[in-house]
């Protein structure tokens, strides 16, 4: 008996499925556990890092906190100290102050003394005791920088206790500058404010400059002072005029 023959597959795919033995399938199993298992303990690690990045920030955070406390501690200790040199330095002006004028109020009672002693001893010269003005002292200082001296005059009067004197004093430095005769005004030599003349205003006596600052005078380079020339002036009237050799002492 013939046997029939199968007509071939058409349109079917087939598939291989491989055949795994129990040991492949607890290790696949053990595989898939571990993968399962790692994921909480990565995720463990990942937080533990970031609290240890969290705790050093913090600490450098507190460090930094520490360091800012400490300047600003400095800051206000160096202001205080600061205040404390203002404070310092305003009492030193107004102690220097009180001194110069306690000086200048010492010099008008010697003088008064000096000269009251002298009418009672008899010593002044009759032109002494004359009413008007006078320049009883004109005294030239050197000083460390060359070309540079200080000046001070003392102008008296003679005359009524309750008359004042209201003028102003104009001084030039007489001498030679190449070789040629020469004047030099003393507004040109020092940074006062005297180009219409110092101001004159007392009854007994008055010494000029006041303040010892403005009584420092710069010759001009090439400028040989032989004289000084001093003149009191009131409303362009010349009141008394003297000529000083240009004599200096020493400086204190």
């Amino acid at each position: 008996m013939e046997r029939r023959r199968r007509p071939p597959l058409r349109g079917h795919n087939l598939v291989v499925v491989p055949h795994q033995t129990r040991a492949q399938r607890l290790r696949r199993q053990l595989l898939t556990l571990l993968v399962l298992l790692s994921i909480p303990g990565a995720g463990w690690l990942g937080w533990d890092a970031a609290l240890r990045s969290q705790e050093a920030v913090r600490a450098e955070r507190d460090e930094l906190a520490v360091a800012l406390a400490q300047t600003q501690l400095d800051l206000e200790a160096v202001s205080q100290q600061y205040r404390q040199v203002e404070v310092d330095l305003l009492v030193s002006r107004e102690s220097l102050k009180g001194s110069q004028v306690m000086i200048h109020d010492l010099e008008q009672q010697l003088f008064r003394v000096q000269q009251d002693l002298a009418v009672y001893r008899g010593s002044l010269s009759p032109r002494a005791m004359a009413p008007g003005l006078r320049f009883q002292a004109f005294e030239l200082q050197g000083t460390d920088e060359p070309g540079v001296f200080r000046y001070k005059v003392m102008v008296t009067r003679v005359g009524n206790e309750a008359d004042t004197t209201q003028a102003r004093l104009f001084i030039d430095v007489l001498g030679e500058e190449g070789g040629e005769p020469a004047s030099v005004p003393l507004s040109s030599m020092t940074l006062a404010e005297d180009d219409g003349g110092l101001p004159l205003d007392f009854r007994y006596f008055q010494v000029v400059p006041a303040n010892s600052q403005d009584s420092e005078l710069s010759l001009p380079q090439g400028f040989t002072p032989k004289q000084v020339r001093l003149r009191v002036k009131h409303n362009d009237k010349l009141l008394v005029e003297q000529t000083f050799d240009w004599a200096v002492t020493a400086g204190s």
